[in-house]
C-alpha cells in the first residue's frame, strides 16, 4: 500500500453522527484545548501552573476529559521535575483509557491517550530508578502504538523510546528508534521537528560509536531543525550531548559554552527536569579541562546529586553520585566515596540494564573495610 493511501487508512477521520449536539461539540472543544496548550506549559511557563489542569472527577470519573486532564498534568510534572507525579498521573490516564469509548481519540486529537501515556511514563520510570519496569512498558507502548495504526501516535512512541535510549547510553536502541522514526516522519509527511530529532539521535550514535568530527555537524543540523520550527522541549538535553561530544573531540571551551546555553535556556523556559544531568555533565568537561582543579567539578555534582535527590531522580543521582565517588577515590578519599555512593545505589532493584548500577556495585564492595 502506498504512503498516501496508508496514512490515509491511520489517520482519516470517519464521518460519523455525533450524538449530543452542542454539548459533545463543547466537550470535544474542551479536550482540544487541553491537549493543545500542553506545550506552551511543558516549554514556558511557571512554577504555580505545575498543577495547572488537576484531573477533577466531580461525579463524571472516567469521562475522556480525566484521562485528558491527567495526562496533561503529567507531562507539566516532567518537566518541572516532579517526577514521582507526573508517573501518578500517567498511571491514572492510563486506567481511564477505555478501548470501546477512546478508539478514535487519535483521530480527533493526534495521538492514542494510552500509547503516549505509556511511552511518556517508561520514560518517567527510568528516571525514578524503576528500570526493568521503564522497559517493559516501553516494549508494551509500542506494542500499543502499533495496534492503534496511527502514524503520530507511532512516530511519537518511537520519538519516545528512541529518546529513552538516548538517556540510557545505549547506541543500539537509539539507532534502531531513531531510524524507524525518520522512516515514518518520511513515508507520512510529520511534523519536521521529528525529523530533526532522529537526526541528533543517528549523529549521537555515530559519534559513540566512532567519535568522528563529522558526526558532530549531523548533530549540530538536527538541533537547527528544532530550532527553526520553534521546538524548545527536549534540544537542551541534546545541546548538552553535544557540549560533551565537542569537549571529547578537544573543544572544551565551545562545550562549556554549549552547555551554559543550554542551561539558560532551561532556565528561560523554566524547565527542571534536565538539571541534575546538566550539572553531572559539566563536572565532566571542568575535568577534562583541567584535572588539578577539582574543587569547582566537586561542587557541580555535589548540586546535581541535590537536585536528582529533591526529585526523586534515582537514575540521575546514581550517576552524579557515582562521578563523585570516583573524584573522591582519586584523591584518596576513599570514606568520603562511600559516603556518597552507598545511599545513592541503595534500593535499586537488581538489573543488567543499568551499567552505572553494576559499576557503583563493584566500587562499593572494593571500598568497603
Amino acid at each position: 500500500m502506498d504512503g498516501a493511501r496508508d496514512q490515509s487508512r491511520l489517520c482519516a477521520r470517519p464521518r460519523t453522527r455525533e450524538p449530543g449536539g452542542r454539548r459533545l461539540g463543547a466537550v470535544l472543544r474542551l479536550f482540544r484545548s487541553l491537549v493543545g496548550v500542553s506545550e506552551p506549559l511543558r516549554t514556558r511557563a511557571d512554577a504555580g501552573n505545575g498543577r495547572a489542569f488537576p484531573a477533577r472527577s466531580h461525579g463524571s470519573a472516567g469521562l475522556p476529559r480525566d484521562l485528558v486532564a491527567h495526562r496533561v498534568s503529567a507531562v507539566t510534572c516532567f518537566y518541572f521535575g516532579d517526577f514521582a507525579g507526573a508517573h501518578d498521573h500517567f498511571q491514572k490516564a492510563i486506567e481511564l483509557y477505555d478501548p470501546a469509548r477512546d478508539a478514535d481519540f487519535a483521530n480527533r486529537f493526534g495521538q492514542d491517550p494510552r500509547a503516549s501515556a505509556e511511552i511518556y511514563d517508561a520514560l518517567t520510570l527510568w528516571v525514578l530508578g524503576r528500570i526493568d519496569e521503564a522497559l517493559r512498558l516501553a516494549d508494551r507502548a509500542l506494542a500499543d502504538a502499533e495496534s492503534a495504526r496511527h502514524a503520530p501516535t507511532m512516530g511519537h512512541a518511537l520519538l519516545f523510546a528512541a529518546w529513552l535510549g538516548f538517556l540510557r547510553y545505549n547506541p543500539g536502541a537509539v539507532a534502531t528508534y531513531s531510524q524507524a522514526l525518520a522512516d515514518i516522519v518520511s513515508r507520512y509527511d510529520l511534523p519536521a521537528f521529528w525529523a530533526g530529532l532522529a537526526v541528533i539521535f543517528q549523529g549521537w550514535v555515530k559519534w559513540s560509536v566512532r567519535s568522528e568530527e563529522s558526526r558532530l555537524a549531523e548533530m549540530r543540523g538536527g538541533l537547527a531543525i528544532g530550532q527553526e520550527r520553534g521546538y524548545a522541549s527536549h534540544l537542551s538535553i541534546f545541546e548538552a550531548a553535544l557540549a560533551k561530544a565537542e569537549a571529547s573531540a578537544g573543544d572544551t571551551d565551545a562545550g562549556l559554552r554549549r552547555l551554559d546555553d543550554a542551561f539558560g535556556e532551561l532556565q528561560r523556559t523554566e524547565q527542571r527536569c534536565y538539571d541534575a544531568e546538566i550539572h553531572r555533565i559539566r563536572a565532566e568537561i571542568l575535568l577534562q579541562c583541567d584535572p588539578a582543579d577539582a574543587a569547582t567539578a566537586e561542587q557541580s555534582l555535589q548540586t546535581a546529586i541535590a537536585i536528582a535527590q529533591s526529585q526523586k531522580a534515582r537514575s540521575f543521582e546514581l550517576r552524579a553520585a557515582l562521578a563523585l565517588a570516583k573524584l573522591y577515590r582519586a584523591a584518596n578519599r576513599d570514606l568520603d566515596a562511600h559516603a556518597v555512593l552507598a545511599p545513592a545505589a541503595e534500593g535499586f532493584t537488581p538489573t543488567e540494564q543499568f551499567p552505572e548500577l553494576t559499576e557503583a556495585q563493584t566500587l562499593l564492595s572494593e571500598l568497603s573495610p
